[in-house]
């Protein structure tokens, strides 16, 4: 919480200072596809397949090429043949992610710029159990880092592909720390494609 608290101070004082400038703060919204995998020895990458959903976000950057931005996405997977009775009983696996991150900007020419990020992260995972008589509810935090590589169409419109690595931790409890790692700890590898609009 104290983090947060920082970062708002921080990015409270970049805005306002710019504005007594005169500088404008430019703002932006993108939607996008993406498809994300778990890797290691976890629960999420032994047992389901990759997630595949959308998302949309939005970013405000300074003139100094700094920004903050936030992203949602739904994600939908499936149990591995054969893994549901290891997986619990359960199937249908969505993932909702939203992360929060600060942004920096290398514009490497006129049409084409690389952002990087790094930000925290909330994950809610819902499963239905296979008689669809309840939901199992998992949630979860983490950090992630990435980076995007944006080229402009024409004006405000860009089109970006966007690499990300995400960390998951969960709460999980079990007495024993190696079962609790194994359904509580996972890392993602996310590629998306997607669509920006500045304004």
């Amino acid at each position: 919480m104290r983090t947060l608290i920082l970062l708002l101070i921080f990015t409270s004082a970049i805005l306002f200072s710019q504005k007594k400038k005169g500088l404008d703060v430019v703002s932006n919204i993108d939607v996008k596809v993406l498809a994300m995998k778990p890797l290691g020895n976890n629960s999420l990458a032994k047992n389901l397949q990759p997630f595949y959903g959308f998302g949309f976000g939005g970013n405000l950057m300074t003139p100094i090429n700094f920004g903050i931005g936030l992203d949602y996405s739904e994600l939908f997977s499936n149990v591995k043949y054969g893994e549901q009775n290891l997986y619990g009983n359960i199937g249908s696996p969505r993932m909702t992610v939203v992360d929060v991150f600060l942004t920096h900007r290398e514009n490497i020419s006129d049409d084409f710029m690389v952002e990087e990020m790094a930000g925290f992260s909330y994950y809610r995972l819902t499963n239905l159990y296979l008689d669809k008589s309840e939901k199992l509810k998992n949630n979860a935090m983490g950090f992630h880092l990435g980076g995007k590589a944006i080229y402009t169409l024409d004006g405000p419109q860009q089109v970006f592909v966007a690499l990300k690595a995400n960390f998951y931790y969960g709460n999980i409890y079990n007495e024993n720390p190696e079962i609790r790692k194994y359904y509580s700890n996972s890392t993602f590898v996310s590629l998306s494609v997607g669509y920006r609009y500045n304004f």
